[in-house]
């Protein structure tokens, strides 16, 4: 966890390489073997890479958006057995040229007194420093810059929320919220996952909002439910009865097994009689996406419909697969209330006036 303030003393920045390792890939000429087709190749990236800087530069973000996946997309492929283009030792050389002029940029700037490097991620580091040394570490970075090629963007925090360096609330110097990972609002690139708690922290730090205040003003569904992806399908039973219905093997004396199970499935080996089991009753089952919103009411978990296993975090669950008009009257607003919370002390934010407390549920 790591929270961090920008005040009149201190300052808070992100340094990132601007698309780091497609211009790795460029500036040092690696090139894949295409049967002489590779200058072509490196020209049509060329200009993928010119057109998405030149989309994010005049804010359009849904052709920036695409073209850095086409960009990054490409680096990625260069490990795919079965492209065209497939280099495992270009790959491993553009990132390991990318790891080790980020190490040396890190090793320049920390060498200035006051500043102090608090994360790194692939292509950027975020950097906490005094605001007298602002020029002199830019100039550092400027003296990277022109050694390597490398461009650099900055971006200003006046809060920083990290639960680590790939999951993040910031809020900008503009006012204006980035967020990554468990955090990010839903997307294609990313499942809805109670978003209305990503939400409520953002306005947390921004206004100071208390989340509770946030939350019960919210009448949008979407932003209450969880998706989630079930690999045998699943099933939300309405109660579950124990069962003690094992079978020993005839042939293999201390194999043990139930007749439901499918032939393929491994027996329990031990030798005495198993406990008996919580079997699910009732329920409607449903395909390979789970969704749901967080109830009042007391009911079983989502569970695998095959294997029997929860779905991760449905205690308490109710499955929505059919979105409602309106909000349902059951919804725990208290569960997520004390989520946010948790998300914050996970960030290391400070909440002096509410401490989160455990769902009922």
């Amino acid at each position: 966890a790591l929270y961090l303030e920008a005040d009149d003393e201190y300052e808070i920045s992100d340094i990132d390489g601007e698309s780091c390792y497609p211009n790795t890939i460029l500036k040092c000429g690696f090139i894949p073997q295409l049967q002489g087709k590779g200058g072509k190749w490196m020209a049509e990236y060329q200009s993928i890479l010119d057109q998405r800087v030149a989309a994010k530069h005049a804010g359009n973000k849904l052709v920036a958006g695409s073209l850095k996946l086409a960009a990054n997309g490409t680096y990625g492929k260069l490990g795919s057995l079965f492209c065209s283009f497939y280099a495992p030792d270009l790959m491993l050389a553009t990132c390991l040229t990318g790891q080790l002029n980020l190490l040396n940029l890190i090793d320049l700037i920390s060498k200035i007194k006051g500043v102090r490097v608090m994360s790194a991620n692939t292509d950027g580091i975020m950097v906490h420093y005094p605001r007298a040394v602002r020029d002199t570490l830019f100039k550092a970075v400027a003296v990277n810059a022109k050694q390597t090629g490398y461009k650099y963007e900055e971006t200003k925090y006046l809060k920083a929320a990290m639960k680590d360096v790939n999951n993040y609330v910031m809020l900008k110097a503009d006012g204006s919220i980035k967020a990554k990972g468990l955090y990010a609002p839903t997307s294609l690139e990313k499942n809805p996952t109670m978003e209305v708690c990503s939400r409520a922290v953002a306005e947390y730090l921004k206004k100071g909002t208390k989340p509770e205040a946030f939350i019960k003003k919210q009448k949008d569904i979407t932003l209450f439910v969880t998706t989630r992806g079930v690999s045998d399908g699943g099933v939300q039973h309405t109660k579950f009865t124990m069962v003690d219905d094992w079978v020993e093997s005839e042939v293999s004396p201390g194999h043990w097994y139930r007749p439901e199970w499918p032939e393929d499935r491994a027996f329990v080996k031990r030798k005495s009689r198993p406990k008996p089991v919580a079997v699910g009753v009732g329920g409607k089952p449903f395909g390979r996406v789970a969704r749901w919103y967080m109830s009042t009411k007391i009911q079983p978990p989502i569970t695998n419909a095959v294997n029997g296993n929860k779905v991760p975090k449905t205690d308490g669950a109710q499955l929505c697969m059919t979105l409602p008009d309106t909000l349902p009257a059951d919804i725990d607003y208290q569960w997520y209330v004390d989520e946010t919370y948790s998300i914050l002390e996970d960030m290391g934010v400070p909440c002096t006036h509410r401490k989160a407390t455990p769902s009922p549920n």
